[in-house]
């Protein structure tokens, strides 16, 4: 049975009715009456703000693997860090994080954004601040299991935070400022975890300098401010609330059974698949260039100069920003899909560019730092700043947590994936391959975001009546908290 994105049986329905309607109720004690629920600016601000802190904090735990990386093999030898461990540690984290957009993108809608926000970043600092003990624990001793074990942990928590966060952030956005809901999430998920990629490389930096080198120190300063990212975000949750279109359709007091899920899993299975579809190839090719970058670039840099290669690593993490502040702009100019869609054709094009000129690359470090670079730039301005905010947009409030948490889910299972190949690929054909492999899944991302809906054009307070509409006929209802 076909499910429409935007057909006539959408467009026929009433129009946008307001969440925010004031509804008189009179208790039996007093006689005025008792305005509809409705985040104070305050609160609305705090949700937003948390949100940027929150995906920095994401971003500065995906991008730990790079510096991880350098470290462990230095401190551990090739032997005692092998491919098989250093792909191991890296999924660690992917792996906890597919985990957590599943549970919580369905906790999330079923019981309150933030609750499971606090629930999230908890787990965050302490899955973090287990990783910063590591190299306590002697490598004799199951060293690198017990890391790996931990960043899992963090994994759990950042991944959970993907769904109630963007979840959240759309809905305060939606409210406070409709028209750029678009850009403005883009500018608190994507560019917050962008941004993040440099600023950590130069902390990463900065501590090699300051230490003469200890790789020890360093790692353990890293990973210190990794831990207070998520217990500062802990702190500001708890003046945040739950927005008002929430409040005002949610399924918190439905009965839940398998038939109401297989109705939504019916309405929307053609944007579930989509978005799941885009995401899932975005991030196996992206996922693994990033973590890898370190790797490449050491092996261009030669003679063990841990400190010229964090300088370069610096330099690539800075190169893709401009990318996503562009695609933040372009969200509203063009429209998503075609943001998408010339994201991904300009990392096709520069991955067979890079792939066909590797050998001459390899010998001029800097043109191949800033190819790379723009390789990124490309990915994160097309579906980096995209796909992300599609997935949030296209499912209505009742759903938008675990229809956001399915896309998500593919999306990680997409960056495991891709760093499980992208490794022995490296070992067997040379970092050649790796670009070539980038370039063809880009090729069928172009296609697969043909298919995805205009989310801009989506209505959200309306998306929610529609459903409720539908729910009402099958026997269901969605109920005020």
């Amino acid at each position: 049975m076909a499910v429409p994105i935007y057909d006539e049986e959408f467009a026929q329905q009433e129009k946008k009715v307001q969440a925010a309607q004031t509804v008189t109720v009179r208790d039996e004690t007093e006689d005025e009456p008792v305005e509809s629920y409705q985040p104070t600016k305050f609160q609305s601000n705090i949700t937003i703000l948390s949100c940027y802190i929150a995906n920095f904090s994401d971003g500065f735990q995906n991008t730990l693997a790079n510096p991880t990386n350098v470290i462990l093999k230095e401190l551990l030898g090739p032997d005692g860090y092998s491919s098989d461990m250093k792909t191991r540690t890296s999924n660690s984290l992917i792996i906890g994080a597919i985990l957590g957009v599943v549970v919580l993108g369905f906790t999330s809608d079923t019981f309150s954004r933030r609750s499971g926000l606090l629930f999230t970043s908890s787990l965050v600092a302490i899955g973090t601040l287990m990783a910063t003990l590591a190299l306590q624990v002697h490598p004799s001793q199951n060293m690198l299991w017990y890391f790996v074990v931990v960043r899992g942990i963090a994994g759990f928590g950042v991944g959970g935070e993907y769904p109630p966060s963007a979840a959240a952030g759309l809905e305060e956005s939606d409210d406070v400022m409709s028209e750029y809901r678009g850009p403005l999430f883009v500018s608190f998920t994507t560019l917050m975890a962008t941004v993040a990629g440099p600023i950590l490389q130069i902390i990463y930096l900065i501590c090699l300098v300051a230490s003469g080198n200890n790789l020890t120190i360093s790692f353990h300063a890293i990973y210190s401010i990794a831990t207070i990212l998520p217990v500062i975000i802990i702190a500001l949750r708890f003046f945040m609330v739950d927005s008002s279109l929430f409040h005002h359709s949610n399924l918190t007091n439905q009965r839940r059974s398998p038939r109401l899920y297989w109705l939504l899993a019916r309405r929307y299975w053609w944007r579930i698949f989509t978005t799941s579809l885009a995401f899932f190839l975005y991030d196996f090719i992206n996922f693994p260039n990033s973590i890898m970058s370190s790797a490449i670039i050491s092996s261009l840099v030669g003679n063990n100069d841990i400190r010229k290669t964090a300088v370069w690593q610096i330099v690539l993490a800075v190169l893709p920003v401009p990318g996503v502040m562009l695609g933040a702009w372009l969200t509203n100019s063009v429209g998503r899909r075609y943001t998408g869609m010339l994201g991904f054709a300009g990392y096709m094009i520069l991955g067979f560019i890079i792939g066909g000129t590797y050998t001459k690359l390899s010998q001029h470090i800097a043109a191949f730092v800033v190819l790379y670079g723009l390789l990124q730039a490309f990915g994160h301005m097309g579906p980096g700043a995209t796909i992300g905010l599609i997935s949030s947009e296209v499912f209505p409030t009742a759903m938008r947590g675990m229809g956001y948490g399915i896309a998500t889910a593919f999306g990680r299972t997409g960056a495991a994936v891709g760093t499980e190949c992208f490794t022995p690929l490296q070992d067997r054909a040379g970092n050649s391959s790796t670009f070539y492999l980038a370039g063809g899944v880009a090729f069928l991302g172009i296609f697969v975001y043909y298919l995805l809906p205009e989310s801009s054009e989506i209505d959200l307070e309306k998306e929610d009546r529609l459903l409720e509409e539908f729910l009402t006929e099958k026997g269901y209802t969605i109920h005020n908290r």
